[in-house]
């Protein structure tokens, strides 16, 4: 796989929308078999990444390769390598799901009809109900069907998770597993829900309010990002990523090791065993 061109290739990326910088320099590589989670609260450019990749936008500077090719200038062929699941996704309600698959499978050479109905089949629905009549989780299910059947070597998935109950989420999840498993497919995904991505992202990027990006593993972040929690108060100083004061004591997010951080600060910490959306919001901020 080392000598295997990467899926995705960003070189000093900026992007602005007026005066607001979204991306300043961006560098990140995607290499094929790769499950990558773009993560970050909603306002930061996840989308606009995206539109990017897409060709829908054109960066203020830099490059943007996708399969080799410029992202504003994908071929054919390259976009039918491409499955996307946009946010506020278009759905045809007026057909049955019967009728939107077979609407959908001639602009796709690889088409997998039996991959659509597998996911159809998890749903108590029937072949000739229309999409208007399904609840937007049931929906949200038959895109995700769409999208899998077209057996495409890039699944863009933003916010896939939107309208899913925890039930349908988990059930996706595993599906999606299963689905790349054993194969080259790369994912690369976005969503609120932090849990669903625990078990799922191999490499993550987390996109913030500033222009900077962190990227890096997911076992990575979750090993070396570190809560901790002392008595009384504590100001900013560095080494330390975000504090959160409570009323007694105050959390402290931080890469530093324990011994390192109680050194800097001249005080006792308790390390907290906190979930990766915990350690994310520590990250990012809460607000």
């Amino acid at each position: 796989m080392g000598t295997t061109a990467p899926v995705i290739e960003i070189t000093n990326l900026h992007h602005s929308y007026g005066p607001k910088a979204i991306y300043a320099g961006l560098n990140l590589t995607i290499e094929p078999g790769t499950v990558f989670g773009l993560l970050g609260k909603n306002g930061v450019g996840k989308s606009t990444l995206i539109n990017i990749l897409m060709g829908y936008l054109q960066p203020t500077d830099g490059q943007c390769m996708v399969f080799g090719e410029p992202s504003h200038h994908l071929s054919a062929p390259t976009r039918q390598k491409i499955a996307l699941l946009y946010e506020g996704f278009t759905s045809y309600d007026y057909m049955t799901i019967e009728q939107v698959e077979r609407f959908f499978a001639p602009f796709y050479p690889r088409w997998e009809k039996e991959l659509f109905y597998d996911l159809v089949a998890l749903m108590d629905v029937q072949h000739q109900q229309k999409l208007n009549t399904l609840s937007f989780g049931q929906k949200s299910q038959v895109i995700l069907g769409l999208l899998f059947a077209q057996d495409a070597d890039l699944l863009i998935l933003d916010d896939y998770s939107m309208g899913l109950d925890a039930g349908y989420r988990c059930l996706l999840v595993d599906y999606l597993k299963n689905y790349i498993h054993g194969t080259d497919k790369t994912v690369l995904i976005t969503s609120h829900i932090m849990s669903d991505l625990e078990k799922l992202v191999e490499e993550i990027a987390i996109v913030d309010r500033t222009t900077e990006v962190y990227r890096d593993s997911m076992s990575n972040f979750y090993q070396q990002f570190r809560c901790y929690e002392i008595n009384g108060q504590q100001e900013m100083i560095s080494g330390i990523h975000r504090i959160e004061q409570g009323h007694s004591t105050t959390r402290i997010y931080s890469f530093l090791e324990q011994k390192e951080l109680e050194t800097k600060i001249d005080k006792k910490t308790t390390p907290i065993d906190v979930s990766f959306e915990e350690r994310f919001l520590g990250f990012v901020g809460k607000y």
